[in-house]
């Protein structure tokens, strides 16, 4: 192995093949350290969210620092965590991103904001940096973006299970639903309306709430006249926990919850949001439904450092900042344009080690790379011991635990641009299930 002005030429069997690669050991390090920098809220309502966001990416970070660092080219290197304050706003995010960038840090995680998402887009591109990215909406997570590590669900996938649980499960007929006004909220309402009509529903009630909002007295109103039999709540935090409550006080006290966004168990623990919240269901991932040694560790941990317990958005920062140091050492580069390309490999390769259980990838041409997810129904459970337990309990029916998070890697929506007002982006149940079989995937949930 020789060394050239900061770059190491490694030659190494792979088979009968010798690879070469070169490293740079300059470009893409930060006073000799590997940058990985976090981008969300530090102060207001949503650091129910951030906070648990932010240690689960210090977490990851030191316990890969602990074990010898991030290893790249023969040598060792200590993984550097910058956070910057979002404050839940494009501002916040792109002031954030470009001090980072300053400083040679080329991979982000958080942004739980669209407008500090929409921010960032693209200019990551022309800064060569990955963005580790969550939020659903195609008019954030489904543009052009070869950088894009997605590590969640999509909402075209999870919406038709959460509309045929309603209509058959719950036997809901006339849905009234509240989503915050962007484009993550209308998402997952368009999605889970195709299939909820299709299947003989009908949307009865539309809303919307603005983030400053907190009167909801109006439009609960309004679904009561309207004789909704079924309410979908497409905001968390506080919001949701309002939403709920003033709903079951004005006059929906007998009809089932719906949930999407950051709930946790601080949605119980607000107000009284563990009576009017019980049993709302809620479409989350295997960590979120299952408890074991690591979730107790990470609980108290947790607990201990911010006074929140373990919840759903801990293991968006945690996993995917490991997948993303392990693709470095997979790519034998710290350029995030050889790094992306070896998560693929990563998440096949240690995919069964991982709490949320990664089914694989879906590599896309100009968007990046999608994480498989399995999703799974569960309804919340007020009664939870947050210390030592679950918040979301399992559903009984098997159709609904361990569905695909992901749409199949032959949906047209990888390619095609979100301002087509022509293409179906809210397609059916059965139009995924179509794609499904033909793509060849197997239809087998996974196991929870």
């Amino acid at each position: 192995t020789a060394t050239f002005g900061g770059t190491m030429l490694l030659s190494y069997a792979m088979g009968q093949r010798i690879v070469h690669a070169a490293v740079d050991t300059t470009t893409f390090l930060s006073n000799g350290k590997i940058a990985f920098g976090t981008i969300l809220p530090l102060s207001g309502d949503f650091t129910v969210v951030s906070q648990p966001w932010i240690h689960a990416i210090r977490y990851a970070i030191d316990e890969i620092n602990a074990a010898g660092g991030v290893k790249v080219g023969g040598k060792s290197y200590e993984v550097a965590n910058t956070i910057g304050d979002e404050m839940y706003t494009a501002a916040g995010a792109l002031s954030a991103f470009k001090k980072m960038s300053a400083d040679n840090c080329h991979y982000y995680g958080g942004m739980v904001s669209i407008p500090g998402q929409a921010a960032v887009q693209g200019l990551n591109e022309q800064q060569n940096a990955l963005l580790v990215e969550a939020l659903t909406g195609k008019d954030i997570s489904l543009t052009n973006n070869n950088l894009r590590f997605y590590e969640y669900s999509l909402a075209q996938a999870t919406g038709p299970y959460m509309a045929d649980y309603a209509f058959n499960v719950l036997k809901a007929r006339k849905l009234g639903s509240i989503e915050i006004a962007n484009t993550w909220g209308e998402d997952f309402f368009r999605s889970f309306e195709a299939t909820f009509v299709e299947l003989g529903g009908k949307s009865a009630y539309r809303g919307y709430m603005e983030i400053t909002q907190q009167d909801y007295s109006a439009q609960v109103s309004e679904m009561v006249n309207a004789g909704v039999d079924a309410l979908y709540i497409i905001v968390g935090d506080g919001p949701g926990t309002a939403i709920g409550v003033q709903s079951r006080q004005g006059g929906l006290e007998g009809i089932p919850f719906l949930a999407e966004g950051a709930w946790g168990p601080e949605m119980l623990q607000q107000g009284d949001g563990g009576t009017n919240l019980d049993g709302t269901v809620y479409p989350g991932a295997r960590p979120y439904l299952i408890w074991s040694d690591l979730h107790q560790k990470y609980s108290d941990k947790l607990n201990a450092d911010t006074g929140i317990w373990l919840n759903n958005w801990f293991w968006h920062g945690y996993e995917s900042t490991k997948i993303v140091l392990w693709a470095m050492e997979e790519a034998n580069s710290f350029d995030p344009r050889e790094v992306i390309k070896a998560i693929p490999a990563v998440v096949d390769k240690r995919g069964k080690d991982l709490m949320i259980r990664a089914q694989g990838t879906v590599v896309t041409e100009k968007k990046g790379v999608f994480l498989k997810i399995p999703k799974y129904l569960g309804k919340f459970d007020a009664k939870t011991d947050f210390k030592h337990g679950v918040t979301l309990k399992p559903v009984a029916e098997k159709k609904y635990l361990g569905f695909p998070g992901w749409m199949p890697a032959n949906w047209e929506g990888y390619k095609a641009d979100p301002a087509n007002k022509k293409f179906n982006w809210f397609p059916t149940m059965s139009q995924v299930e179509a794609m499904r079989k033909a793509a060849g995937e197997s239809g087998e949930n996974a196991v929870l």
